[in-house]
């Protein structure tokens, strides 16, 4: 009992903020989970880089005191570390990575022709290397084998290292059973239910044991389980999923987390490319399979847990991200950056599924619901004049190009404008005609964009300078998304009497956005004082309406704050590197 005290102290004292920046400078790093009741180490691992992908599948990381695997370790992370979860009252014991030798389950291989075949997306392999699955008297896998509640039991308990502490506490569990200590230690974490019968040879359905995995991922601190609908899940069958297992179900579909489901042909024909239309069914009343549960379970192991990269680690951002917001169209920053400072990025728990749009984000940052703001524009003139209400400043840091453009029809012969007729376009409504702007005889449509847009404070910085867009244009033709300004204009081309539209946008999201829209030559930019914009003639500056990507943080954040430490890395070269990758024009090569 003394010795677990003490092994208990050194969990807690590593645990510990201050003992944990001492034990980075040595190069270990350390994060609780959940409730605290695993910690997540981090371990070096240089003989990575000289292995293959399909032999780093083999590395996997052991207890140097025992040579016990680590059944929660990561498959290679971020070229030379590895990642091992394990109970608190074992932070303290050494561990090391090892290279295990390769295993095939005999049932998994199969001939065809002079080929052989191995059926390894069971996951049964890297479950095997971490002590999770063992095979049976033969070393086979049983894939196809329906499970039982013993078998799943024994399965989630060896994957969370989780110990029989007492007895079963059920009456049909003796004992001598195989499965006596793995029911002990399951009713003991909370996994199996106080009741009096355990039931150990029930075959477990696709439902019970999505919840039981649920749990299991829920105890280490990796999976939230939340209400929601049958109408979240893809499942032609969502509906029929029961109450109790529905949360579960929902959770690791939020999670990406690939469901136990079966397919099955709909008789209807893909419109594209004249092949099946498959629906998706969960089934969830059906026994499940060993090599379904092994494959989702393994799946849950190597996709839920969020690892950082040195860069987040180094700028601290493993511990505290700042809350990002933003416009539309820099919503590809957040995933860049997300994806850059973190694996399985989508799963973190800060990670925004959206942007607020320009107007509500600069909002949530005057409020102080957000820390900083990805912005493609300046703030408007009603956001600067909220700001100072609330007696906020704010602090705009260039980031990356970008630049307002102009663009039309693909087939209008028009190709440029000048500042003054885009002003008395917008503001006079002067045009009804393209042959009045150097264009053909055509009707002119001028789109235009609402007022909390990131395009409108363009129009304001470019043309408006204290002036409205006319009231015509606002009230009969508005786009109200940044995607829909792209559309109207398509929309606006018309034969009789031939027409074409105006409309202008943010040059890398129109670039980003048209191959997903629209057919590539529907729309074209427009020259603006004779200079077309492209990634050159912004970056030079020598188009007219060239301008900046922003950082947006209150002025008040202190020096050291996530904010700022997220600034810092923006214009660092791995921030730089983000910004190309989201498709922005970076200020620096990275």
């Amino acid at each position: 009992m003394m010795k677990r005290l003490l092994a208990l102290g050194l969990c807690l004292a590593l645990l510990c903020p201050s003992v944990l920046a001492a034990e980075e400078k040595e190069g270990t790093w350390m994060r609780a989970e959940g409730d605290k009741s695993y910690v997540t180490i981090r371990l070096p691992c240089p003989q990575g880089a000289e292995l293959d992908w399909q032999d780093s599948r083999r590395l996997a990381v052991r207890y140097a005191d025992t040579g016990e695997p680590v059944p929660l370790s990561s498959s290679l992370k971020w070229g030379e570390w590895i990642f091992a979860t394990v109970p608190a009252e074992h932070a303290g014991r050494p561990l090391e990575v090892f290279l295990g030798e390769e295993h095939r389950f005999p049932d998994c291989i199969t001939y065809w022709e002079d080929l052989e075949l191995y059926a390894e997306y069971y996951g049964g392999d890297d479950l095997y290397l971490r002590g999770v699955v063992r095979g049976d008297q033969a070393g086979n896998l049983n894939p196809e084998q329906v499970l039982t509640r013993a078998e799943a039991f024994a399965m989630v308990c060896r994957l969370l290292s989780l110990e029989p502490d007492g007895g079963p506490g059920y009456s049909d569990v003796a004992p001598g059973d195989w499965y006596c200590g793995v029911v002990s230690a399951a009713r003991n974490a909370g996994l199996a239910a106080e009741v009096s019968c355990f039931y150990p040879n029930r075959p477990v359905t696709r439902g019970e044991f999505t919840v039981l995995l649920a749990r299991a991922m829920e105890r280490v601190g990796w999976l939230t389980c939340s209400e929601g609908t049958a109408e979240e899940l893809e499942l032609a069958d969502a509906g029929e999923i029961p109450g109790w297992a529905l949360s579960a179900y929902l959770a690791f579909a939020k999670a990406n987390v690939p469901l136990i489901q079966t397919w099955q042909e709909t008789g209807e024909r893909d419109p594209n490319d004249g092949g099946p239309v498959y629906a998706y069914l969960a089934e969830w009343e059906k026994p499940v399979q060993r090599g379904e549960a092994m494959q989702f379970l393994n799946s849950a192991r190597e996709q839920l847990p969020w690892y950082p990269s040195q860069a987040a680690i180094d700028y601290g951002f493993d511990r505290e991200m700042p809350v990002i917001d933003g416009s539309t169209s820099t919503y590809p920053y957040t995933l860049a950056v997300y994806g850059a400072l973190f694996g399985a990025s989508a799963n973190h728990p800060q990670f925004p599924e959206s942007h607020s749009k320009s107007f509500y984000s600069y909002d949530r940052l005057i409020s102080g619901e957000a820390d900083i703001l990805f912005s493609s524009t300046k703030p408007t003139q009603d956001t600067l004049d909220k700001a100072a209400a609330a007696g906020v400043k704010l602090e705009l840091i260039p980031i990356a190009y970008d630049a307002m453009v102009f663009f039309t029809n693909g087939d209008n012969p028009a190709d440029g404008l000048t500042m003054e007729r885009i002003r008395n376009v917008y503001v006079d409504n002067a045009y009804t005609n393209w042959n009045q702007i150097g264009g053909p005889d055509a009707k002119l449509v001028p789109f235009c964009r609402n007022r909390d847009s990131g395009s409108q404070a363009q129009m304001e910085e470019f043309f408006l300078h204290g002036a409205e867009i006319h009231p015509h244009i606002q009230r009969e033709t508005t786009s109200v998304a940044m995607a829909s300004v792209l559309t109207d204009v398509d929309e606006a081309r018309k034969e009789n009497p031939l027409t074409y539209g105006l409309g202008y946008s943010i040059y890398y999201y129109y670039h980003q956005t048209i191959p997903v829209l629209l057919e590539p030559d529907a729309l074209k930019l427009l020259k603006v004082e004779g200079v077309y914009p492209t990634d050159e003639t912004i970056a030079d500056g020598s188009y007219p309406l060239a301008g900046y990507n922003y950082a947006v943080i209150r002025a008040d954040q202190l020096e050291n704050s996530a904010a700022r430490r997220m600034v810092d890395f923006m214009l660092s070269p791995a921030g730089q590197e983000c910004v190309s990758n989201a498709g922005f024009g970076p200020l620096r090569a990275s």
